[in-house]
């Protein structure tokens, strides 16, 4: 498969991958003293790291937005983005599809380099 084609689905249910997006997300967070913890049970991993986030993105969003902009743009979540998908899921709420598109970004962050790791020569191609 092709890096540029890479469906990000099943990657949420492994363990292994998700250990590291917790560990990509606990790093980022806390730049910003921010403290997330993570369990390490993985039947429901992503939807705890979810839940954190949410209630940080949220609190953030009321209490502290320019914290929140300052951790997206670290992280690589694009404000215009979040716009456009927040059009598309108009049953999630706005803090929903920002945790959404953190956990995303730092899901690909994690599988590229996976990616990568796998295939060395993938960059000379």
């Amino acid at each position: 498969m092709e890096l540029k084609n890479l469906n990000l689905e099943p990657y949420k249910k492994r363990s292994d991958i998700i250990g590291k997006t917790a560990d990509q997300v606990i790093k980022d967070f806390s730049t910003f003293g921010i403290e997330i913890y993570f369990s390490g049970f993985s039947d429901w991993a992503y939807d705890e790291l979810f839940d954190q986030l949410e209630e940080n993105v949220s609190e953030m969003l009321s209490s502290y937005p320019e914290k929140l902009w300052a951790l997206l743009y670290h992280i690589d979540v694009d404000k215009d983005r979040i716009d456009r998908e927040s059009l598309n899921y108009t049953d999630w709420s706005y803090e929903q599809v920002v945790t959404e598109l953190i956990l995303y970004r730092e899901l690909k962050k994690v599988v590229t380099r996976e990616y990568i790791k796998q295939n060395p020569d993938w960059l000379n191609e």
